[in-house]
């Protein structure tokens, strides 16, 4: 197998389809990708007990596929159940749902088999077609409940946890990639259905914009990344941004729109405008074949100063769509002093990632080998924002409460 390294980065792979392979053998691929997760995944102790179940429920519906885009497929619903949105098997092809949370625009909680959203991603089609928080979702592209994650996860809802259960319904919310979606949902006045655009689409149109958009509000100058982690021009514009507002009273800076994460290359230079001394900023601890990460030493990933040095003070948005390097600079800036971190639970996309290329399904597996830690010691995936809000983007009225409570923390 061949291996490639990827750091701290949520990278997406939009790969074309597997042709058919005359001499493809299931058992062996699917020994391959379990044995690998086995290896060389850093977070399987996280669900140990689901995945020896998964891998149970799993391993007939492996054996009776006859291509390898067959394996695939069911192999994506089997790592869908394990809830983590850096861990995934591609080729992609239209048909597959969209990679989390970078295809989604809607958040939603899962109660008593009841789908309610609980945030909306600003300036996404779901925003502008009026979804908002407190919704009760009815279906998803004519789907209920139960086959909306029989879909997803290839498993009954009654066999599964709520957790997982809301996992999948955050991914069928986003739909398929590239496709437009239809969305049924109700308030206390009436049942709409919506025709949502493909959940990329909203994304996508950054790639033409500014990375990074800054202004002043109340003489607070606020800063906005837009998934531009993974672009070099970031780190420019954040110092162009940070120059022109000098003389504001303080910094917001808002990393709510970063869920395709980047890399240390753009993020540490930006850090390092908040420090004056070199400065660790998170921890990991790496895993690889026949060497747990628990069993090896704490690794620092560190920053170093950057002119001008941010003098004033600061607060940090993060949410639902702030994911992996948003992560870490998340928690980095924490450490660098900010005043809070303000908004939700981040979207968990755990480890730094490697690709793994597997030989007997001819498929690339994306997996976090690099165990991620606050430098107090807490693993990445367990901070919250010290101000916690259930909602962190646009609330029942579609207003940015988030932004609001931070410009009164200055």
């Amino acid at each position: 197998m061949k291996i490639t390294l990827i750091p701290i980065l949520f990278s997406l792979i939009f790969l074309s389809s597997c042709s058919n392979n005359d001499t493809f053998d299931p058992d062996l691929a699917w020994n391959e990708l379990i044995s690998t997760i086995k290896s060389d995944y850093a977070y399987l102790d996280k669900v140990d007990g689901d995945f020896k179940n998964l891998t149970n429920l799993f391993y007939s519906k492996a054996l009776a596929t006859k291509t390898a885009k067959e394996f695939i497929d069911v192999s994506q619903s089997f790592l869908r159940n394990l809830q983590d949105p850096h861990l995934s098997l591609s080729p992609f092809d239209n048909d597959d749902y969209i990679v989390y949370p970078t295809g989604s625009d809607i958040y939603a909680e899962v109660k008593d088999e009841k789908i309610y959203v609980i945030d909306v991603k600003a300036n996404s089609s779901a925003y502008e077609q009026g979804i908002r928080s407190g919704m009760l979702v009815r279906s998803i592209d004519g789907l209920v409940f139960h086959t909306i994650i029989e879909a997803v996860t290839g498993l009954s809802a009654d066999i599964l946890s709520q957790d997982q259960q809301a996992y999948a319904i955050n991914i069928a919310l986003g739909g398929k990639r590239y496709q437009s979606r239809t969305l049924t949902a109700s308030t206390d006045e009436e049942i709409r259905t919506y025709n949502l655009e493909p959940s990329y689409t909203s994304i996508n149109q950054l790639d033409n914009g500014p990375k990074v958009t800054y202004k002043v509000i109340n003489n607070i100058g606020y800063i906005r990344f837009n998934n531009s982690l993974g672009d070099d021009a970031s780190v420019t514009e954040f110092r162009n941004a940070i120059k022109a507002l000098a003389q504001t009273n303080g910094l917001i800076i808002d990393l709510r729109n970063t869920p395709s994460g980047g890399n240390t290359g753009v993020a540490e230079p930006i850090l390092g405008h908040f420090t004056k001394i070199k400065r660790v900023y998170q921890l990991y601890k790496t895993q690889k074949s026949g060497h747990h990460y628990s069993e090896e030493p704490y690794q620092k990933a560190t920053v170093v100063p950057q002119s001008p040095f941010i003098d004033k003070p600061f607060v940090v948005l993060a949410g639902r769509w702030t994911g992996s390097m948003g992560e870490g600079m998340t928690i980095g800036l924490d450490t660098l002093g900010a005043r809070a971190i303000l908004g939700a639970p981040m979207a968990d996309l755990l480890g730094g990632i490697k690709q793994i290329e597997l030989v007997e399904s001819n498929a690339t597996l994306a997996l976090g080998f690099e165990r991620l830690y606050h430098v107090d010691g807490r693993f990445r995936e367990d901070f919250e924002p010290t101000i916690l809000l259930k909602t962190a983007d646009t609330d029942e009225k579609g207003i940015d409460i988030a932004l609001l409570k931070a410009l009164r923390s200055f």
